[in-house]
């Protein structure tokens, strides 16, 4: 009779248990259905995106040939109206900016040989002063003694204590030590 009592009382517990069970599941899959409608799929075919990324090449090189040709025009306008004072202070000013970039990059590369990241070495490459390597050397070195180089080892854990310290040892303690090895011993 016990277990007839038991039974009733599984299948009850198991009926609302399947009961519940359909629920979730019903909620489960009107969850996901509702998930699968808000997740629309933004993925773009290869194919569109490389012709979308073929055209804005080509669109590049267009601007850059048309940009060539307008700078092209009006250096032969200035050279049929004789303004070569005009173009000679265009050269300058152009030979000017590229001397200044290429001093900028070998400052750069020397704050790099000196230990600086390259973070550090754009930061510090306006603080370099000089224009021939000796000047920039010791700019460097003066900079190196201001500002540190980034280390390249990690710092300790937290837990990690200092070494400790061996215990100094005395005079009369090393003879000692000495004599216990060698007392045993057959000259």
């Amino acid at each position: 009779m016990a277990d007839e009592i038991k039974n009733e009382e599984l299948a009850k517990n198991n009926g609302v248990e399947s009961e519940t069970n359909s629920t979730d599941e019903s909620l489960n899959t009107e969850e996901q259905e509702g998930t699968k409608k808000d997740n629309v799929d933004n993925r773009i075919p290869y194919d569109r995106f490389k012709q979308k990324v073929d055209e804005a090449n080509a669109l590049k090189e267009k601007l850059a040939e048309i940009e060539r040709k307008q700078e092209e025009d009006k250096r032969k306008e200035l050279e049929e109206q004789n303004e070569y004072k005009t173009l000679y202070e265009q050269a300058k000013k152009d030979a000017e900016q590229a001397k200044q970039e290429a001093l900028n990059i070998k400052k750069d590369a020397l704050l790099t040989q000196a230990g600086y990241s390259q973070e550090q070495a754009k930061l510090l490459v306006k603080l370099v002063e000089g224009e021939d390597d000796e000047e920039i050397s010791d700019s460097i070195k003066q900079l190196r003694a201001a500002i540190p180089a980034q280390d390249n080892y990690a710092d300790p854990s937290a837990m990690n204590g200092k070494k400790d310290k061996p215990e100094t040892v005395g005079a009369d303690e090393v003879g000692a030590k000495v004599f216990e090895r060698i007392k045993n011993k057959i000259f």
